[in-house]
């Protein structure tokens, strides 16, 4: 058999194709291995992963220990050499270093780290910064209080006064009230271990009711006390009268040694003076408003023993965030009999409302009504569908339920997905919000479109009005320090209960009657 010369040119061609792809994969074969057994890597790629295990920062005269043995990717013949600052005499030359600073500053400790692997010798090295303080302040924030500037500058006038400040800031976002203490919540349990040590803590944020809160639910999720035996600042613009009385049962869930409430102005004095007697003196002397809450001030007595009661369920492991809205919920609920009694607003009840309420509380208004609209949604599109099969009513329902929460669970999976969760507490209140899609539908079926639409917009003002009203800072301050005020919405309600007037939307749809009424 012959091959003609075109075929005789076509093999030699993918001969030499064949033998480029072979010399590839030979070459990133050989490579490969190569690079697995450390061939040619410089000194600085070897493969060891230092560690170093210690404190940020530590009072003049205590003793530091560095533990550098957790330390990834070691052979044989490992050595350690510590140096502190630019000093070229080694300080230890084991896993651990051991040093008692004489004086306050910045310290910084390297450990260079060098083995041998496979007959090859690799180095690596780490640093690590430990402050010397004699003092230390830390300052809990956040973007609505100061700014970054103001921030620096008191970081600066600690420094000169031998004050260490250490700042654990957050920006705001503008949500809700219930996000803004799960932010500094969250904030302070990352930096739990940096609260010890600290003669005080301040707290200063634009509504420092948020605070307190924060620190409590803190506490209720790792169950130990943060302030054992320190001094709690609280910095607020607030009415001090009325944050004293709100701070004895955070005080019995923190368990500090006292919590002083304060001014914006007292900061430069708790950072300049010595000890804390000597800071309430300077607050004398300067004229600056503050109370002080220690266990003197908070006693049981007759005319607080609702708030004695709240003390008790926040000491013996309630959620702090379950009794505020327990202690608003009241509220809601007179809120909402005011606008079907008296406005004549038509809602769906008053239980769903008020867990509509609750909802944009906890995951804010906007959120929330993206919530209910796609729950409604996904409710009257199954309704739609299921027309056909004729079922009964009780039976379709539970389609139409268990198809909301496949749409919720679908939600939360893409909110999780932009790094957005919630609390297990706020789970539960969207999937009782879902039990508006059964009202809607129904509603719809005896009354028609029209009313469904009017009853599902008047309950979400509702619900929106009553977030804006509780909301407000004053008058959840008010509830806080004062819980026996809830007992006055029961006074409120059967008060409504009387009402026997015209409601306000019936002057304008009876308008014509009641003016031929005045004409005769």
């Amino acid at each position: 058999m012959y091959l003609t010369k075109r075929e005789t040119l076509y093999c030699a061609l993918l001969k030499r194709i064949l033998l480029g792809v072979g010399l590839s994969v030979c070459l990133w074969v050989s490579g490969t291995i190569a690079f697995a057994q450390g061939a040619d890597l410089p000194p600085e790629a070897a493969r060891i992963v230092p560690s170093i295990k210690g404190p940020q920062d530590i009072i003049v005269g205590r003793t530091i220990i560095l533990d550098a043995s957790e330390t990834q990717g070691l052979g044989e013949k490992t050595t350690y050499r510590w140096y502190r600052d630019r000093s070229a005499q080694s300080i230890s030359q084991s896993f651990e270093a051991v040093f008692t600073p004489e004086r306050t500053g910045t310290i910084t400790f390297r450990v260079v780290i060098r083995t041998t692997i496979d007959g090859k010798e690799y180095e690596a090295e780490k640093e690590h910064t430990v402050v010397v303080y004699e003092r230390k302040v830390i300052l809990i924030t956040d973007a609505s209080a100061i700014t970054e500037e103001k921030l620096a500058f008191h970081k600066q006038e600690a420094a000169l006064a031998g004050t260490y400040l250490l700042p654990l800031w957050t920006e705001t976002t503008g949500a809700s009230t219930l996000s803004s203490i799960d932010t500094l919540s969250s904030l302070v349990t990352a930096n739990a271990e940096a609260l010890a040590g600290a003669q005080a803590v301040v707290v200063w944020s634009d509504d420092a009711a948020s605070g307190l809160q924060a620190l409590m639910k803190t506490v209720d999720a790792s169950g130990e006390s943060l302030l054992q035996k320190q001094t709690l600042v609280m910095i607020t613009g607030r009415s001090l009268n009325i944050l004293a009385r709100m701070s004895s049962g955070p005080f019995a869930v923190l368990k500090p040694d006292r919590i002083i409430l304060t001014r914006q102005e007292a900061l430069s004095p708790l950072l300049t003076t010595k000890t804390i007697p000597d800071f309430t003196e300077e607050l004398v002397r300067r004229d600056l408003g503050y109370r002080i809450i220690d266990e003197s001030t908070t006693g049981v007595r007759p005319w607080n023993l609702l708030s004695s009661l709240v003390t008790y369920m926040l000491t013996h492991g309630v959620s702090s965030q379950i009794v505020i809205l327990l202690l608003i919920l009241p509220l809601i609920a007179m809120i909402l009999a005011f606008l079907r009694q008296v406005v004549g607003i038509t809602t769906f009840g008053l239980f769903t409302p008020s867990i509509i309420t609750l909802s944009f509380l906890a995951i804010g208004w906007k959120a929330g009504i993206v919530y209910l609209l796609l729950i409604l949604i996904a409710g009257y599109s199954t309704r739609a569908i299921m027309q056909r099969w004729e079922l009964l009513h009780v039976p379709r329902m539970a389609v139409v339920l268990s198809v909301v929460s496949v749409t919720l669970l679908l939600l939360l999976g893409t909110a999780a997905a932009f790094h957005i969760t919630y609390e297990r507490d706020t789970v539960f209140i969207l999937l009782i919000m879902s039990t508006l899609a059964e009202s809607f539908l129904s509603l719809k079926a005896e009354e028609g479109w029209r009313s469904a639409m009017i009853a599902t917009t008047e309950t979400i003002f509702a619900a929106l009005l009553c977030v804006w009203v509780v909301q407000w800072p004053l008058l959840q301050s008010l509830i806080l320090a004062y819980p026996e005020l809830i007992l006055l919405a029961i006074l409120a309600d059967i008060a409504l209960g009387r009402w026997s007037g015209l409601r306000l939307v019936e002057y304008f749809r009876f308008r014509e009657v009641i003016g031929h009424l005045h004409e005769e």
